[in-house]
C-alpha cells in the first residue's frame, strides 16, 4: 500500500477514471487483490490500485 494507510487522503490521478482529480479517504486495503478502497463524500466508494492514487 506504499506510504498510504487507513485514513490517508488521496487524489485519483488516473486520467481514464471517472473520479479523476477527486479527493477521497482510504478506508480499506484488500491484500488478496492488492486494491485500495477509497471513499468519496458520504457513500460513494471505489477500489483502486496504488498507481492510480496520489497522497493529497
Amino acid at each position: 500500500m506504499g506510504n498510504l494507510k487507513i485514513g490517508s487522503m488521496v487524489t485519483v490521478v488516473d486520467k481514464k477514471d471517472a473520479m479523476n482529480d477527486q479527493i477521497g479517504a482510504v478506508v480499506y486495503f484488500d491484500e488478496k487483490r492488492a486494491k485500495i478502497l477509497v471513499r468519496f463524500g458520504g457513500q460513494e466508494q471505489m477500489y483502486y490500485s496504488i498507481n492510480q492514487l496520489q497522497e493529497y
